[in-house]
Order: C-alpha cells, then sequence, then structure tokens
C-alpha cells in the first residue's frame, strides 16, 4: 500500500487548499464581469470568509458576510483577518442564517454588479475549478481522499474522474455529524466513484478531543505537516484508522488531499 499526499495546504497561507481551487475561476469571473460587490456566508470561524475578504481586497472588490450567529463574544482572528481585508461582517441570528437568498435579496436584490456566493464557495464553477485539482495528479490512484464540509470540493472530483473515465474512487470524510445531504447531493453521480464516510466527525462539526489533538501534533512532529481539528485532523486520523482496520488492500494506492485551512492549527 502506498499513501500520498497533495500539499495543496501550501497553495497560499491564506487562500489555501480547497480555499484557493474553489476560488479560483470565480476570481476570475469577478474580474470579466466587472462585479463591484460579492455577498457570501459563513461561521465565525469559516475559512472561506478569510479567503473571499483577502481575494477581494486583493481585486478592490467590497465584500460582504453574513455571520451564523449573533451572540456577544471576543473577536476571533478569523473574523480579524476578514476585517483587516476590508470584508464587512453582518452577525445574525441562525434562525434568519437559514434562508440565505431571503437575506441577499432583502439587503442587496437590487444593487447591480453584485454577486452572491453560497456558503463554502459552493458554485457551479467552484465545481469545475476542483475538477481541475486532478491535472495536477500525475500518476493513477484507487483512492483519492478529503474532508468534507459543503462537498463542493468532492463533487468536482467525483465529476472529474467521471469525465477522465478514471478507476478511481472519492472518499469524502464528513465533518458534520449526520450530514446526509452530501450523498443527496452526489446520487446523480455512478455510485462506484464515490463513497461519503459518515462516522469520522468526532461528536459534532468542530468538536475537537484529546486523541485529536494529540494525533495531529505527533503527525506534525513526525512528517512537519501541519493539521488542524475541523477538517484535515479528523480525516487524516480517520484514514489511519482505515488502514488498521483493512479497508485497503495491500496493493492499493491512496491520495489524501491537504485541503489547508491551517488558521485552526492547535499551537
Amino acid at each position: 500500500m502506498t499513501v500520498d499526499i497533495l500539499r495543496d495546504d501550501l497553495i497560499h497561507p491564506i487562500v489555501s487548499g480547497n480555499k484557493w481551487r474553489k476560488l479560483k475561476l470565480i476570481a476570475d469571473y469577478l474580474v470579466q464581469e466587472k462585479i463591484k460587490h460579492i455577498v457570501t456566508f459563513g461561521g465565525a470561524y469559516s475559512n472561506h470568509l478569510v479567503a473571499v475578504s483577502f481575494i477581494c481586497n486583493y481585486l478592490n472588490i467590497k465584500s460582504t458576510a453574513f455571520v451564523r450567529g449573533d451572540e456577544v463574544r471576543i473577536e476571533n482572528k478569523y473574523e480579524s483577518i476578514c476585517k483587516e481585508n476590508n470584508m464587512t461582517l453582518r452577525y445574525i441570528s441562525r434562525e434568519e442564517y437559514r434562508n440565505k437568498e431571503k437575506l441577499y435579496l432583502d439587503n442587496f436584490g437590487s444593487e447591480s454588479a453584485c454577486l452572491m456566493l453560497a456558503e463554502g464557495g459552493d458554485h457551479p464553477l467552484a465545481i469545475e475549478s476542483c475538477s481541475a485539482i486532478l491535472d495536477d495528479i500525475k500518476t493513477t490512484y484507487d483512492y483519492i481522499i478529503l474532508s468534507l464540509g459543503t462537498g463542493t470540493t468532492m463533487e468536482g472530483l467525483v465529476k472529474g474522474i467521471v469525465d477522465r473515465n478514471w478507476n478511481t474512487q472519492i472518499i469524502g470524510i464528513s465533518s458534520l455529524k449526520n450530514n446526509f445531504y452530501l450523498d443527496k447531493r452526489l446520487e446523480k453521480y455512478p455510485k462506484n466513484k464515490w463513497q461519503v464516510l459518515h462516522d469520522y466527525h468526532r461528536g459534532k462539526y468542530g468538536k475537537m478531543d484529546a486523541e485529536l489533538i494529540d494525533f495531529i501534533i505527533k503527525f506534525n512532529k513526525d512528517t512537519s505537516i501541519k493539521l488542524e481539528p475541523i477538517y484535515t485532523g479528523k480525516m487524516f486520523l480517520a484514514v489511519k484508522d482505515l488502514i488498521l482496520n483493512n479497508f485497503f488492500k495491500p496493493s492499493d494506492k491512496i491520495l489524501l488531499i491537504h485541503t489547508g485551512g491551517l488558521l485552526a492549527y492547535p499551537e
């Protein structure tokens, strides 16, 4: 068995991993269509919001984010970076947040040259852009494995292997408990091309525990590769468990995609 890592965490210190992959073609679209304002959505610890703020600031495009949760608390480093990149953060209740399209239309629906971008960067251009990850893979793998949030990156990869007729299965490790929306999202593709594993969320989204943190710290000590506890740490630990439980054959070739997001690395 061979296990390789695609180091997308090295793409950029802020817009790293699948954040850059999802936003690459969207950034091109913003410029081509002369978009002046982008409105998006995310939680208070969203790598997506950080990435959007950075790109929009670089392109001199106004950015606004509706942030899930209006409770009073101390500003975190994600929010600080967004503000440093001139993103306007609008904190709303979790109930209001559920209807994102209404939020956008009520506040910005009449604004010209404005683009609504879904949570996590979910967009047809993002799927196309994530399919292009396969262009950087120069060998054949039996499995390509990544962590999952909205499933945008995984859909791009699944679409990519179907379009290319690769004999590869994409395995997604869900960081959210009971997020079976992911399976519904992918059911339009041949079932032998993908699999979502739902048992490695470690309790719920964002939940950390001593075993996970110890694994991340030891992995960094052994490999000099940083993981984070929200997505990549759970995914790499899940792969360790799968190997120990003989999920793979000895002859299998496996590629793990490091999707970045290292602001959450446990210093």
